[in-house]
């Protein structure tokens, strides 16, 4: 799945709900890095289909990420600009600041978490800022959880264990207990 299609995510969520595998009412879209771009696409982008959305590591904004990667190639030669730009699209291109959630926080309705190591070098912190910001501005139910000292990969034990409690509580306040 590229990232002009993370929208692609809610053909199997309908497909879920069909077969009655999931109920409709409490569906919550979870992801790291370029799933935690994809829970905030769905929560911005189908918006009627989650009743909340987490997102660890997310990217939020495409053109900010490829300003970004575009500064880090011109000191490491990495080519990770190259190759993201080539996914994406050119930071100019109206569609790509169009798949940016932070860029349609007006039209979220879910509750949204943020978790994001403070030293992660591959989605910088300032990705989950932006959408915290956005949805701020929105007046949007969210919360955003810097996690200090943690990298993109959350390579300490404690910062998962931390990220899945923050993770279990947002999901008993939001979808409440588990229905038989």
């Amino acid at each position: 799945m590229g990232w002009a299609d993370a929208g692609r995510l809610t053909d199997g969520v309908k497909a879920m709900i069909k077969s009655g595998l999931a109920d409709p009412a409490r569906i919550c879209i979870a992801g790291a890095s370029y799933g935690g771009y994809a829970a905030l696409a769905g929560a911005a982008f189908t918006p009627e289909m989650y009743a909340c959305a987490i997102s660890v590591n997310g990217v939020s904004d495409l053109p900010a990420l490829l300003g970004y990667l575009r500064k880090r190639a011109e000191t490491d030669f990495s080519d990770s600009f190259s190759l993201l730009q080539d996914q994406i699209g050119p930071a100019y291109e109206s569609d790509v600041v169009a798949r940016s959630p932070a860029r349609a926080a007006d039209s979220v309705r879910a509750p949204i978490l943020l978790l994001h190591g403070a030293d992660d070098t591959v989605v910088p912190i300032s990705q989950a800022e932006a959408m915290d910001r956005a949805l701020n501005e929105a007046g949007k139910t969210h919360t955003l959880v810097r996690l200090p000292g943690e990298d993109h990969w959350l390579s300490r034990s404690a910062t998962r264990t931390q990220v899945l409690e923050e993770m279990e509580r947002f999901l008993a306040r939001y979808l409440g207990p588990a229905t038989p």
